[in-house]
C-alpha cells in the first residue's frame, strides 16, 4: 500500500491504493493534420519525396541566373540581391566560414494572442430552503486560455448538501471537491489530472468518503477515507502526451513534435461522521511542452528553440457542514493558484546553396506568462434546517 498516514488521536484511518505515475502507461500521440502557411504566396504549403536533396536544387530569389560557378564577385553581388530583396541579416557560420542570411518569418498570431470565451461561474446562492427540504450550497467554475496551437484550462467544482432526516432515514451531510487541469498542444485538447474527494455521514448509515487522481482519463490513485483522515501528499511526474505539427518555414515543412509532461498533485484531509462533514482538498497538476523538429528531406539544418509553461495550477477547495441539532453551520471555500503560458519556441531551417545558405525563422509561441493568485469564492452561515435533532 502507498499514501498511507494515519491520525490516530480521533481514530483515524486511510485506506489507500495507487501506483505512481502509471510509469508502464503508452504515451499518446496525436496529429494535426493541417500545415501551418505563413505566407502562402511565397511558401505554399509543398510536398517533397522523402530523401529528397533540398541543397542546391531551391532557387534563390536573386535575378541573377540559377548554377553552379560563379566568380567571387558574382557571389557578392548575388548575396547583396538576396539581402536586399529577402530582408534578411548575413552572419558568418563557425563551422565552415560560409555566409548565412538568416529571415525572420515574424510571430504568428497564435503565438501570443487567445481565442477562448470568458470563464464559466455557476454558483447556487439562493435563499433558504423550504422546511424540511434539503440545503445545497455548491460552487463551478472552468477556464480556458490560449489557443489551438498552445493553451490549458481548468475546473474546479466544490458542493455540499444537506439532507433533513425522513420517516425512512436519519438526516445526512455530504461534501465533495473535484480539479480537472486540461493542457492543449497543436490542436491536442487533452485532460491531463483529475481528481475527485467526497464524504458522506449519517447516524447509523455510511460514514465515509473516498478520493481518486487520473492522469489521462486513467485512475492511478485511490483512497477510502474514514473518520478524521489526511492523505500522503501525492507529486507524482510524469509524461502526458504529445502532438505533432507541420509548420512551412520558408519553403521547407518542418514537422514539430510536442511533448507534454509535468506532473499530478493532491492533498486531501478532513472529518466525516453523523453530524459532520468536513473536506480540504487540493487538486492541481502542471504542464510544459517541449519540443523537438524534423524534416524528412536533406537540408543543411533543422531545429526549435525554446520551451512553453502551458499550466502549474492548485485548486483547493474546502466545505464544511456541522449539524449537531437543529443548527446548521456550513462554509465553502475555493481559491485559485494558477501560473500558465510562459515561454517562446522559434522554428528554424537552413537551406544551403554553393556559396552561402539561407536560415528561415518563424516563432510559434510567444507568452509572457498568467498569474493568479485568487479566492474564487468564500460563502458561510448558520440556519435551522429539520425538525429532528440527530438520535432524538
Amino acid at each position: 500500500m502507498s499514501g498511507i498516514r494515519l491520525s490516530m488521536g480521533a481514530a483515524a484511518f486511510l485506506l489507500a491504493l495507487g501506483l505512481p505515475q502509471a510509469a508502464s502507461a503508452q504515451v499518446p500521440t496525436y496529429v494535426d493534420p493541417v500545415v501551418y502557411e505563413v505566407d502562402h504566396a511565397s511558401f505554399p504549403t509543398t510536398s517533397y519525396p522523402s530523401g529528397y536533396q533540398l541543397n542546391n536544387n531551391y532557387e534563390w530569389e536573386s535575378s541573377y541566373p540559377f548554377a553552379g560557378s560563379y566568380s567571387a564577385a558574382e557571389q557578392q553581388l548575388i548575396i547583396n540581391d538576396e539581402l536586399s530583396r529577402t530582408g534578411g541579416v548575413l552572419s558568418t557560420d563557425p563551422t565552415d566560414g560560409s555566409k548565412v542570411i538568416t529571415i525572420n518569418q515574424g510571430i504568428i498570431p497564435e503565438a501570443n494572442q487567445g481565442d477562448v470565451s470568458p470563464p464559466t461561474v455557476v454558483t447556487n446562492d439562493n435563499a433558504a430552503p423550504p422546511a424540511n427540504s434539503p440545503f445545497t450550497k455548491s460552487y463551478y467554475r472552468s477556464e480556458n486560455l490560449g489557443n489551438s496551437v498552445f493553451g490549458a484550462g481548468y475546473i474546479i467544482d466544490a458542493s455540499m448538501t444537506a439532507t433533513p432526516s425522513t420517516g425512512t432515514a436519519e438526516k445526512r451531510v455530504e461534501a465533495y471537491a473535484e480539479g480537472k487541469v486540461y493542457a492543449v498542444a497543436f490542436g491536442a485538447q487533452k485532460e491531463i489530472v483529475r481528481a475527485r474527494a467526497e464524504v458522506s455521514g449519517q447516524q447509523g448509515g455510511n460514514n465515509s468518503g473516498t478520493a481518486r487522481l487520473f492522469a489521462m482519463g486513467q485512475q492511478v490513485w485511490s483512497g477510502n477515507l474514514y473518520y478524521s483522515f489526511e492523505i500522503t501528499p501525492i507529486n507524482w511526474s510524469r509524461t502526458f502526451f504529445s502532438a505533432t505539427k507541420r509548420f512551412m518555414v520558408g519553403p521547407v515543412p518542418v514537422s514539430v513534435s510536442a511533448s507534454v509532461s509535468g506532473g499530478l498533485k493532491l492533498t486531501v484531509s478532513g472529518q466525516i461522521g453523523p453530524t459532520v462533514a468536513r473536506l480540504t482538498a487540493t487538486a492541481g497538476g502542471w504542464g510544459n511542452a517541449n519540443a523537438s523538429a524534423g524534416v524528412d528531406i536533406v537540408v543543411a539544418g533543422v531545429g526549435v528553440e525554446g520551451a512553453v509553461t502551458l499550466i502549474n495550477v492548485s485548486l483547493p477547495a474546502f466545505a464544511e457542514l456541522f449539524w449537531p441539532f437543529y443548527s446548521l453551520d456550513w462554509t465553502l471555500k475555493a481559491d485559485l493558484n494558477l501560473n500558465t503560458l510562459n515561454g517562446n519556441l522559434k522554428l528554424w531551417v537552413r537551406v544551403g546553396f554553393w556559396f552561402f545558405k539561407k536560415t528561415w525563422t518563424l516563432t510559434i509561441a510567444s507568452w509572457s506568462g498568467i498569474t493568479r493568485n485568487w479566492n474564487l469564492y468564500t460563502n458561510n452561515g448558520s440556519l435551522i434546517l429539520g425538525m429532528d435533532p440527530m438520535g432524538m
